[in-house]
């Protein structure tokens, strides 16, 4: 009930009460005038809601995140009395609030067409489209809602990409002052030859070289170009919404645009998604970059897991591990141990830090990253690029 309609019902019966107390016909007729007026507005109110139709077009299946879309709707009613203008509640991708509310006005037996921009700030699945229709009568003694009745549309706003620059891995890391790392396919022996400097004792061939009187060592074919591991920390973000979406917006672009680089350059890339329903997409061509988009935009930052304990148990996959890009809104001295840790395994090790703190103990952190062979870098989240 609006406040004019009560002051209406409130006018009618103190009239009302007059009529019949002093029997003044002037009180009668002002009574039903405003009882007249207050069915018209009602059965005005009613006719727009329910004569209504309203389609809906340009909505598309799937965007990037930052694109607008121009939806056109065609809006069309058949009530003849005088209404103020109708109110259509929109279903969108926001951070604030997943409805907004546009007005249009439009004569009786005509159709009109509106057009309205349709933003996508964020990554993720929306239902988009029409959800509720809101009219007034021209008094304001009424405001009626109803379901639209049309069905919502599924829209998936991915995460984007942008150009950076890809990690080189080298098939090893050879010499007797490192670890060696498993390079070769032990599985497929190709040939024999003479012992080097280097040479590990597991790979000499002890019966020929007993038939020969020198040390012969066994040669494997290579193994296939190391993978990339690409670690988002997906712990929850204690921040504002609209800071928490922008953060986890520009870790999801993150990874998504250091995979996009070690695919073009044909690196395998592997990507453990350890959330609450964790899955793990991985791929080898250019190709499969729109899987690991999908995987992202679905992606729920509420981890079980700490980002340590994360990392932990990618310290156990390092074998066949040529590189390792770590992406973390949260650079703690643990996280900088566990990063050390990885990359004196002999895994090349890029660490994004997404944060616009520029205090100077995290810059210390980052640099001695940067001393002990980590690639450390910081990514702003509030930057045009993320």
């Amino acid at each position: 009930m609006t406040s004019r309609l009560a002051g209406a019902l409130v006018a009618m019966a103190a009239l009302l009460a007059t009529g019949l107390s002093t029997g003044g016909q002037i009180y009668y007729l002002l009574f039903y005038t405003l009882l007249l007026l207050t069915l018209l507005s009602l059965i005005s109110v009613l006719w727009l809601l329910y004569s209504v139709r309203i389609e809906m077009r340009g909505v598309k299946p799937r965007v990037e995140r930052g694109e607008a879309m121009m939806t056109i709707f065609t809006v069309r009613h058949t009530s003849p009395l005088p209404v103020a203008a109708l109110r259509i509640r929109l279903n969108v991708p926001s951070a604030f609030s997943a409805a907004q509310e546009i007005s249009v006005s439009t004569p009786a037996f005509k159709t009109r067409t509106f057009r309205y921009m349709v933003r996508c700030p964020h990554r993720g699945s929306y239902e988009v489209g029409v959800s509720r229709l809101r009219a007034r009568d021209a008094f304001g003694l009424f405001s009626i809602s109803r379901k639209s009745g049309m069905k919502l549309l599924r829209v998936d706003v991915y995460p984007k990409s942008y150009d950076v620059p890809f990690m080189e891995l080298k098939a090893g890391d050879t010499g007797p002052e490192l670890r060696s790392r498993a390079t070769e396919d032990a599985s497929s022996p190709s040939d024999v030859r003479k012992w080097q400097e280097g040479d590990v004792l597991k790979k000499v061939h002890w019966k020929l070289t007993m038939r020969r009187r020198e040390l012969m060592v066994r040669t494997f074919e290579e193994s296939s170009r190391p993978d990339t591991l690409i670690v988002p920390d997906l712990s929850e973000i204690q921040a504002l919404p609209d800071q928490a979406l922008t953060i986890e917006d520009c870790v999801c672009e993150a990874c998504l645009s250091q995979a996009r680089a070690q695919l073009n350059e044909g690196y395998p890339v592997r990507m453990p998604l350890l959330s609450s329903r964790p899955g793990e997409p991985s791929g080898q061509f250019p190709q499969d970059v729109p899987m690991f988009a999908e995987a992202l935009m679905r992606a729920q930052f509420d981890s079980p897991y700490p980002y340590e304990q994360v990392l932990l148990q990618m310290l156990r996959r390092t074998m066949r591990t040529g590189g390792c890009v770590l992406i973390t809104p949260r650079l703690t001295t643990r996280v900088a141990d566990m990063a050390l840790k990885l990359s004196r395994t002999g895994v090349r090790v890029r660490l994004l830090w997404v944060t616009d703190s520029r205090n100077d103990q995290s810059l210390e952190m980052v640099e001695r990253l940067k001393m002990e062979n980590v690639e450390a870098k910081l990514v702003d989240p509030w930057s045009a690029v993320a």
